[in-house]
């Protein structure tokens, strides 16, 4: 089941693309999670919690929450004030929307809830910053009775060019993972697959756009034995701003794994 619920969170990031869209300048502290999730489908529902505590000196510590495609509002903790809109700054395949949180004395910290009640939707999120915060993400599945399923957290990706998994598919063991192109350069991606004396076995190469995600398994992009024991690379586009997540599956128990980053693929 939560394989086959990953496989449709695929499909709906497979069409989130982003096409001559303009990224806005750097702020001073950017925390990339490559992969944000909101909505319901199938009787099955996402929720993803962004937790952001002022670990700077700075108050009051004005931050910005980014979204690509996602588009999500949130709920925090302050009674009485605590909903935050997202606001929509430019339109396409991979919106973007970005949503104000100021952290202070009186709130140091916040925990920023979707609801999952709209359309399953999966995209990027970003946390910027004028000064230093501790950031994570927290999805959550959701069965239609409100039962929770199982959940994962994500901490801010590394950039690079080259993001390396170790598998062994001998216990069943699924990999998924999730790509973030946080720049204006488009092109392809590479997902290559290597065996335990590190020889290349298979690989592909597929097309992204600029500031765009795009959510894979990597078994139905390559064609690997069942008992498959080596590495997968994901190499992003050159000159391009990558940042990769992981998403393992064994049977019914799922968790987001990191990669081993580069600034160069391996070889090179």
């Amino acid at each position: 089941m939560y394989w086959r619920f990953f496989v449709v969170l695929i499909l709906v990031g497979a069409g989130a693309l982003q096409v001559n869209a303009q990224s806005p300048a750097p702020p001073t502290n950017n925390y990339i999670f490559p992969l944000f999730v909101n909505g319901a489908s199938g009787g099955s529902s996402y929720r993803s919690v962004v937790r952001i505590t002022n670990t700077s000196g700075t108050n009051p510590l004005a931050c910005t929450l980014s979204q690509r495609n996602t588009g999500s509002s949130f709920s925090g903790i302050r009674s009485g004030a605590s909903f935050y809109v997202a606001n929509t700054v430019d339109a396409g395949f991979s919106p973007l929307s970005v949503t104000p949180v100021t952290l202070d004395q009186s709130l140091p910290f916040e925990i920023l809830s979707t609801s999952g009640q709209s359309g399953l939707k999966t995209g990027y999120a970003k946390v910027s910053c004028p000064g230093t915060v501790d950031a994570q993400v927290q999805f959550s599945l959701y069965d239609s009775k409100n039962n929770k399923l199982g959940e994962a957290a994500i901490a801010p990706a590394t950039m690079g060019n080259s993001f390396q998994f170790t598998i062994d598919r001998s216990d069943g063991t699924r990999l998924g993972f999730s790509l973030a192109n946080d720049s204006t350069i488009g092109g392809q991606y590479a997902v290559i697959a290597r065996n335990q004396f590190n020889s290349i076995v298979n690989q592909v190469f597929q097309f992204i756009q600029p500031t765009s995600q795009v959510s894979a398994s990597v078994d139905e992009m390559l064609a690997l034995p069942s008992n498959f024991v080596g590495s997968i690379e994901i190499v992003g586009v050159t000159g391009s701003n990558s940042y990769v997540v992981g998403l393992q599956f064994t049977g019914a128990v799922f968790s987001t794994v990191t990669p081993i980053v580069r600034s160069k693929p391996i070889g090179s």
